[in-house]
């Protein structure tokens, strides 16, 4: 028996999807949840096989929610099932912990086939998905500002773009989160970015590039 989590906030999704798994033989939804903050709680106390994670949650994103589960659950196999359509965050997602990624324009036994793939140690991805990874590793890759951080902004940098919280970054780098916060403000000023997606887009394309340099 595969046990399955659900987190999606959208309900007409989220009860399709949960009657989807527990009609069909051998599976078993053992939570539905519909924010990151009640995943967080649900996924560790019913140890699911997998999880179905759809990015936008109204609390927390669910790249976030996944890195945060993965780390507590490194056996948890997480496929993303969302709308998104972006390169970067396929990237954050798999960065996360990810298994899987595919689009919500799905038949319903893509599902239980993708579930299934990734059991067996396999990498779901929607046919587009799968393509729009492809030519990001054929694609030149842009040459981003990034040189001007110090080893402890590129450092949080780093620990931002796993989609870690300034609570957690404090407790990795062993420093105040209000420092976290000093830093991060810096880094966003220097990459002129106004936010942690765009922030950890940079992060991702300097590291298909050759590295973040960074001044002592």
């Amino acid at each position: 028996m595969t046990k399955v989590a659900i987190i999606e906030d959208d309900d007409t999704m989220r009860e399709m999807l949960v009657e989807l798994i527990d009609c069909t033989p051998g599976y078993r939804c053992v939570c539905a949840c519909s924010t990151s903050k009640e995943a967080l709680m649900e996924v560790p106390k019913q140890q699911p096989d997998v999880a179905l994670m759809d990015i936008h949650l109204p609390d927390e994103s669910g790249i976030h929610c996944t890195a945060q589960l993965t780390r507590q659950m490194p056996r948890l196999q997480v496929i993303i099932v969302t709308v998104y359509k972006d390169t970067e965050l396929i990237f954050q997602a798999l960065k996360a912990g990810a298994h899987g990624y595919i689009l919500k324009r799905f038949r319903p036994e893509q599902i239980i086939e993708a579930i299934a793939e990734v059991r067996v140690g396999g990498a779901p991805m929607t046919p587009e998905i799968a393509g729009m990874v492809v030519r990001s590793f054929r694609a030149p890759s842009p040459a981003p500002n990034v040189e001007g951080l110090t080893a402890r902004e590129a450092k949080i940098l780093e620990l931002l773009a796993e989609g870690l919280s300034n609570k957690e970054i404090a407790q990795k780098a062993d420093i105040s989160t209000a420092t976290v916060r000093t830093h991060v403000e810096h880094i966003y000023r220097k990459l002129h970015v106004r936010g942690r997606t765009e922030a950890a887009a940079k992060f991702f394309r300097a590291k298909q590039g050759g590295g973040i340099g960074a001044e002592q």
